[in-house]
């Protein structure tokens, strides 16, 4: 189990992260926020991170990259991946390369609440949300 509460979510549109932390937060969650695979790593490296949210799609370094870079250096950290773009093979990607769960877009902020809370209560949890 998850002792942290602590949720990054990263994506390169900056009205997304901040709808997402304030929904989070409302729900008990200490939420941060990065708009690149950069910046979230360098957040990663200064605070106790128990689950990513990240888009797929992103300038700089994609979602798959930043996947592979938190594999190699947090490799306990359970990732969801999110995007709208080429659904069904990011999906398969998503799965093929280690995520938890994927969250296709656009997603209900209850959905994405969901996957989290049974991410936080089963570190074993792989699920795909439509």
């Amino acid at each position: 189990m998850i002792s942290s509460k602590e949720i990054l979510i990263v994506d390169d549109s900056q009205d997304l992260t901040h709808v997402i932390a304030d929904f989070l937060g409302m729900h008990g969650y200490q939420v941060h926020t990065a708009h690149d695979g950069y910046d979230a790593l360098q957040c990663m490296d200064s605070k106790p991170i128990g689950i990513v949210v990240t888009d797929i799609h992103m300038p700089r370094m994609d979602g798959f990259t930043l996947m592979g870079e938190i594999r190699t250096r947090y490799p306990h950290v359970p990732i969801v991946l999110i995007t709208g773009f080429s659904v069904g093979e990011a999906r398969k990607m998503a799965f093929e390369r280690g995520a938890n769960a994927f969250v296709a877009k656009p997603f209900k902020l209850k959905e994405l609440k969901k996957v989290i809370e049974a991410i936080t209560k089963d570190t074993s949890y792989t699920a795909e949300r439509r």
